[in-house]
């Protein structure tokens, strides 16, 4: 693999950590800004808004099936629309929570809902693997929408039993403590501990869609950014809807669906920028979780006597042509019969192994004057 691995951490051994004050905000705020340089990012925002949009009427249908067991009113999220929200988009929004779910109890139905339901996951994990690899990881379609598929489920139950706790919190503290006082501050505290719920589906994303599993402490800085900047984006987005959006004027019947998805755009880029956060933290404060060297070492540790070979295949190296094992089955069907392909194939991984011996050779000369450099400084001291 790419010495980039290796040798070149970002992370200032020699001065240890910092601690977190005006000046490290500031550099870690123009470390994100530079991040946007990667054309990466430029789009991915749109994506994860597109997939918002795909996921979140499945994703609300299963919520009120598993809340109608309960037998759970959804008036209360209807008033919390009505609050936040002008009153056309909050109508839009509580027409898809009256979706009806009939053919739910269909296993084909069920397989498609989880399916689309699971496009936010899966957009996200793409975000943060490729964050967390500097951009260097392999793309597998399969493995991560599989992958994504369990955290969906587990937003969507934590999602139920979150609104089950805020519902019915009165009731459940009455019966099991029977005292005023505790009720009142119980009561009092649904508000944030919904929001503390949020946050820890933030957090839980963060640190479990990612094909690299890295400590839990190394992604909560972007946990807390995220999960301010959505609670901030919404007041903002809801003032600004109510007092000066008209997209009736612009886009009619479509007003509506606009609305929603420049709300879905405005979160997207916040949970964009919650993970790229984590790594400019880690890098301006010089924490040391995140460096290349320490991702190779979690991935390594991540799948035991396997690690070597599996960050062979998750990762990309600039001679990842020269191994044919890794050819992708596109690369592999046009060896095959397209025509003129495989000569073309040779001659570039020809030139890529001659490039790499002749860096090689480089790099070996120059150790040599420097040990050489070093034997004589030894000697004259």
């Amino acid at each position: 693999m790419s010495d980039f691995w290796d040798d070149k951490d970002i992370v200032a051994k020699e001065e240890g950590r910092l601690s977190f004050n005006w000046a490290h905000f500031k550099k870690i705020c123009f470390h994100l800004w530079r991040q946007f340089d990667d054309p990466y990012y430029e789009g991915f925002a749109a994506q994860i808004a597109y997939f918002f949009l795909m996921s979140a009427v499945p994703m609300l249908i299963v919520a009120t099936q598993v809340l109608g067991v309960f037998d759970i009113s959804m008036d209360f999220i209807r008033l919390w629309l009505e609050r936040h929200l002008s009153s056309e988009m909050s109508e839009f929004m509580k027409n898809i929570f009256s979706a009806s779910s009939a053919a739910l109890p269909n296993l084909i139905m069920i397989i498609l809902v989880l399916w689309a339901s699971s496009s936010l996951a899966f957009s996200l994990s793409r975000l943060t693997t490729y964050t967390l690899s500097y951009g260097r990881y392999r793309y597998n379609f399969l493995a991560e929408r599989i992958r994504a598929i369990p955290m969906t489920l587990t937003t969507i139950l934590v999602v139920a039993v979150g609104m089950v706790v805020y519902v019915y919190g009165e009731l459940i503290t009455h019966r099991i403590f029977q005292n005023e006082l505790i009720m009142k501050i119980i009561s009092g505290s649904r508000t944030p501990i919904m929001g503390l719920v949020f946050f820890l589906m933030i957090l839980s994303a963060y640190y479990v869609l990612p094909r690299i599993r890295v400590p839990m402490m190394a992604v909560m800085p972007g946990a807390v950014v995220a999960t301010a900047g959505i609670l901030i984006v919404t007041w903002l987005y809801s003032l600004y809807t109510a007092r000066a959006a008209k997209y009736n004027l612009l886009y009619g019947a479509f007003s509506n669906i606009v609305a929603m998805m420049l709300w879905f755009y405005l979160i997207s880029w916040v949970l964009c920028i919650g993970m790229m956060f984590n790594k400019s933290w880690d890098i301006v404060l010089r924490r040391g979780r995140l460096t290349p060297g320490k991702i190779k070492e979690y991935l390594i540790r991540q799948y035991g006597a396997k690690g070597e070979e599996r960050f062979n295949q998750l990762i990309i190296d600039e001679y990842d042509m020269t191994d044919r094992t890794l050819d992708s089955l596109a690369v592999r069907m046009s060896r095959r019969f397209d025509p003129g392909y495989q000569e073309k194939r040779e001659r570039e991984i020809l030139e890529l192994k001659q490039e790499r011996r002749f860096k090689q050779r480089i790099e070996k000369v120059v150790e040599t004057r420097i040990e050489e450099a070093s034997r004589q400084n030894d000697r004259k001291s």
